[in-house]
């Protein structure tokens, strides 16, 4: 009976799945940003309260509760230099990445920034990388891609960077880069609700790879999906049933990647443009929506044609995601 029951349930989660995928849910529009005020938005995360952090250029704002967008910090970067990916810490601050697409400018790092916008050098990465997506683990050790050199970093408690994982398989593709202006290999980051898998997009070869992860060590890398829908896969987030939401940055597009490997189109077309990070929300009514951040960032630079229209958006989903650690 209990095995009936079971069954039972999952095919009605089966067919519930089946049934949201027919149509396409909407996307809004929740907050538009400023072109002219070089206000490109390309990263967002939650925290417990339900609040949204953007990175939007050099700065970094947050989205609150009832609605008021607010500027936190301003980083100190060079000409050149901009934030990505941002991620809520065991100790309450924003940790940010940056980095330059620019030859020669000095913008790798990781940022602390307080609860009350105090900003600090977390960690110092090499200036040829592009330190990218972060993700925390249990323990309270940060991860973070670099695209540019195609490896993860782990960085502890104290700032220190170390080369976690370095594989081919988390590398760019030089000969036909997704994004034209740069070759961008491991891109999106995000932890399994056992925390025993992390799993990365690869943008130029349209991939989503899982790594195994035993005493805090990559053990095995391996292939989930590889698609054309995938190429110029940005930022990953995962609901409670393991399915795996992906931000398709240059042919704007929300994809999902279910525990077999199966690759689908959720939505796409305007009003997304470039989306690059994705976040589940976190408040008492907002569980079963996933944010978005529209980068606009192929628009913007003219690779192209159209009006750039960055904006923090969002869509409905059937699942709520997996609590970040």
């Amino acid at each position: 009976m209990r095995r009936f029951a079971t069954m039972a349930w999952m095919f009605a989660i089966s067919f519930l799945t089946a049934t949201v995928s027919l149509a396409s849910p909407p996307v809004t529009v929740v907050h538009p940003f400023d072109l002219t005020m070089g206000q490109l938005p390309e990263s967002v995360t939650t925290d417990a309260a339900g609040n949204l952090f953007i990175s939007v250029g050099g700065t970094v704002s947050k989205y609150t509760t009832d609605h008021q967008l607010v500027r936190l910090a301003t980083l100190p970067l060079p000409n050149g230099g901009s934030s990505l990916g941002i991620k809520v810490g065991p100790d309450g601050a924003l940790y940010v990445a940056s980095a330059a697409f620019t030859p020669g400018v000095v913008a790798s790092f990781v940022w602390r920034v307080s609860p009350t916008g105090q900003v600090s050098v977390f960690a110092t990465l090499p200036p040829e990388g592009i330190p990218n997506d972060l993700a925390f683990d249990e323990r309270g050790d940060l991860y973070v891609t670099d695209s540019g050199l195609g490896q993860i970093w782990k960085i502890g408690p104290n700032g220190k960077p170390e080369v976690w994982l370095a594989d081919p398989l988390l590398q760019g593709d030089p000969a036909h880069p997704a994004a034209v202006i740069h070759a961008l290999g491991a891109n999106g980051l995000a932890f399994d609700r056992s925390g025993h898998y992390l799993y990365v997009s690869n943008t130029d070869y349209g991939r989503i790879l899982r790594i195994r992860i035993q005493h805090g060590q990559a053990r095995d890398i391996d292939i989930v999906a590889t698609s054309p829908l995938l190429v110029g896969a940005d930022g990953i987030a995962l609901d409670i049933l393991g399915t795996l939401y992906v931000a398709v940055n240059t042919t704007d597009r929300i994809v999902t990647v279910d525990h077999h490997g199966a690759v689908a189109v959720l939505v796409e077309g305007s009003p997304l443009d470039s989306p690059s990070s994705l976040a589940f929300g976190s408040g008492c009514a907002d569980h079963h929506t996933l944010y978005l951040t529209n980068f606009a960032i192929q628009h913007a630079l003219g690779i192209r044609p159209g009006m750039p229209a960055p904006s923090l958006a969002s869509v409905p989903v059937p699942f709520r995601g997996i609590d970040l650690p």
